[in-house]
């Protein structure tokens, strides 16, 4: 038994409770748009380890020898050892040792005059010993065994030779590998270079070492701003991360985030030894600016990428995001513009758009949050004060709000400023543990229906959105939306779908084909994240990705670039009031299928969610205005369990295979695994 077709954009169903279904893709007809290239942005914040420890190839945290800036919780989170306390008692900066702990209090953190930001430490030799300082890292010694480095010396005491070097974690007797650097004399700080190679095999992979400098006998100086990388770096970036992040063929990489609302530009720019270490008052932890505006852009240069960048309209000011938009892409006859040609890039940066504000109605979070009123004025003032130097081609976005609770900010920002609106934000980091009565019990198999239909519940959400918008004729028909951040939370290690298993992947790849679909209204959109998240992590010297990456990147390769009808009879379910951030959703089908043809491949690519955990799905795929040559290719993304994880130790559990379909006229039948994305792709005769 079969009920009448219901639409979802492009994409049609039909409830059956037959046991097989059936799925017509009618390629001649087509969606009356375009599918753009930057839905397939991806986000970036310097939020855990997606900077420093992601992007940048820098092995020293706190390089810069300062005190740790940092909240009580992520002091608490990162230096539980006792051996901690004990350090910073005698004088050493987070996350700095004693290279011997028998030796005592050999060292002072001082301020003023320090070749870096704020403060230096001063080390005391002694007679007959060796006194240093180390730090615990991990080397990406499976690719590469050199690693370069500079330090700042000062030594007022005449010449003194400072050993730098890798030995066994916790064991300074046992020397990996290790270079003598001479200080000279003066009292002047000295910026001095170094290169430590391990000998092969010395160092197995995911061995903890440590780096340690160091010096012997009754001498003593300061040490400042100690930097380290592997020689493979490029430009400071690791070039592991460069490589999965390039694969994705992401065109926007959107920089913000709550950082955005307390980041001040100008700390980020010149030369590295010359910037301060600040507070990441967001997140609360150390911000060294290692990686700023020259670096994003040089990144993005690296991945074939433009930046999409969030202005800080929490603590700053509208003149200092015009002398950032002004840094960017002004000529360099204007001040900005020209000091970017003194650090190097004369040529005005290609921006693709400008963000004013990220989350600005989070009260409870938000640095500098706004009233829906007051926040419509402070863009208002930021709009007018950049808006003569953005170029026709650079997007334009306001801080919108989300699918759930938009009505009264949206509301205040169409009213005030209609015409200046291009584009809405809007987010999704949606808890998939979110449910509405906490109190309530729910079964794993009613959450994880909740979870699976989020995808069909935001695509039902963007109506009311969308008539808002229609309802002004100053916005209507004009005025799009971009899901500038979009992902799929739970706790960690728990039973729910999220961005680092295969269920949190599954979401995604519901969530893509519905940007897919609605790409004429939702014409940009940022997974969360490119680095961490449901991207690409480092950990223990290893670079692996997140399956939700891989099923993003089986999109952004593979769709193309019109979507075309699909019609499915396919078994469906309810979902009652069950997640708080949704209504309740009828009839979810078990399987989620876009079809999108190519104006340059000339191809054709299914994209098909089987929502179902515990059964496969078999269906009759009848093609029509589209005939395909004898085989295609399919790509299956699955595993044991929609909990499955990759992580360093097992970086492909979670992996796309590929296989081929051997076709035999406009029909086929296939089976479509249990909690597995399939793509298949059919080349033309």
């Amino acid at each position: 038994m079969s009920t009448a077709a219901k639409p979802q954009s492009i994409s049609t169903y039909v409830r059956t409770q037959a046991p097989e279904a059936r799925i017509g893709v009618d390629a001649g007809q087509r969606a009356s748009f375009r599918i753009p290239r930057t839905v397939y942005g991806t986000f970036l914040e310097d939020i855990g380890h997606s900077v420093f420890g992601g992007v940048s190839a820098e092995l020293l945290d706190n390089p810069s020898l300062e005190t740790y800036h940092a909240a009580l919780r992520v002091l608490r989170e990162r230096f539980p050892s006792k051996e901690f306390d004990r350090s910073t008692w005698m004088g050493l900066p987070l996350p700095w040792l004693p290279l011997r702990w028998a030796d005592g209090v050999r060292y002072e953190p001082r301020w003023g005059h320090a070749a870096n930001s704020d403060q230096y430490l001063y080390l005391m030799g002694l007679q007959g010993r060796e006194v240093g300082i180390r730090q615990a890292v991990y080397l990406p010694i499976e690719r590469e065994r050199a690693y370069n480095g500079v330090l700042f010396a000062s030594s007022s005491e005449g010449p003194v030779q400072l050993d730098v070097s890798f030995r066994r974690h916790d064991a300074p007797d046992s020397v990996l590998a290790s270079q003598t650097v001479p200080v000279s004399g003066g009292g002047s700080w000295h910026k001095l270079a170094f290169t430590l190679t391990v000998p092969e095999g010395m160092v197995k992979p995911m061995e903890e070492c440590d780096f340690a400098v160091s010096l012997k006998d009754e001498h003593r100086l300061s040490l400042d701003e100690i930097r380290l990388y592997p020689a493979d770096a490029v430009d400071g970036l690791d070039p592991e991360v460069i490589k999965a992040a390039k694969s994705s063929r992401t065109p926007l990489l959107r920089y913000g985030g709550n950082f955005t609302s307390g980041y001040h530009w100008e700390d980020g720019v010149g030369p590295i030894d010359c910037r301060p270490t600040k507070l990441n008052q967001a997140w609360g932890y150390p911000e060294s600016n290692e990686f700023g505006t020259d670096e994003l852009m040089n990144f993005c240069r690296l991945l074939g990428a433009r930046p999409q960048i969030c202005l800080n309209l929490g603590s700053g000011t509208a003149e200092e995001a015009r002398s950032w938009v002004e840094y960017c892409q002004g000529g360099v006859e204007t001040p900005q513009g020209k000091r970017r040609a003194a650090n190097g890039h004369p040529q005005p940066y290609s921006v693709a758009a400008w963000e004013l504000g990220n989350e600005l109605w989070g009260k409870d979070f938000q640095i500098g949050w706004q009233t829906p009123e007051g926040y419509a004025q402070r863009y208002k003032t930021f709009y007018d004060a950049i808006r003569s130097l953005i170029p026709p081609e650079t997007m334009v976005f306001a801080n919108g709000a989300d699918v759930d609770f938009f009505k009264d900010w949206n509301g205040a920002l169409i009213a005030r400023d209609g015409a200046d609106l291009s584009f809405l934000t809007s987010h999704f980091v949606v808890g998939t543990d979110d449910r509405k009565e906490k109190a309530e019990q729910r079964s794993r198999d009613e959450l994880w229906a909740a979870d699976f239909a989020i995808p069909v519940g935001v695509a039902r959400a963007l109506e009311p959105l969308k008539a808002q918008i229609d309802a002004n004729p100053r916005t209507r028909g004009r005025v799009r939306l971009a899901y500038t951040e979009w992902l799929f939370a739970a706790p960690e290690n728990s039973m729910y779908p999220r961005w680092s298993n295969l269920g949190g992947a599954l979401i995604a790849a519901g969530w893509m084909n519905m940007l897919l679909a609605h790409a004429d209204f939702v014409p940009v959109a940022d997974m969360t994240g490119l680095l961490e998240f449901g991207g690409i992590y480092r950990k223990r010297g290893r670079v692996f990705v997140a399956p939700q990456y891989a099923a993003f990147s089986l999109y952004s390769n593979y769709a193309g670039d019109t979507p075309v009808h699909t019609r499915t009879e396919v078994r469906e379910y309810d979902v009652g009031r069950v997640l708080r951030r949704l209504p309740a959703m009828p009839d979810v089908p078990s399987l989620d299928v876009l079809a999108t043809t190519d104006s340059i491949r000339h191809d054709l690519t299914l994209f098909i969610v089987n929502r179902d955990w515990k059964h496969s799905i078999s269906a009759t795929v009848r093609l029509k205005s589209f005939v395909a040559a004898g085989q295609a290719t399919v790509r299956t993304l699955t595993a044991d369990s929609i909990l499955a994880e990759n992580n360093e130790e097992h970086p492909n559990t979670v992996h796309p295979v590929t296989s081929s379909l051997r076709l035999g006229g406009d029909s086929f039948h296939y089976t479509f695994p249990e909690h597995a994305l399939t793509v298949i792709t059919f080349q033309p005769k």
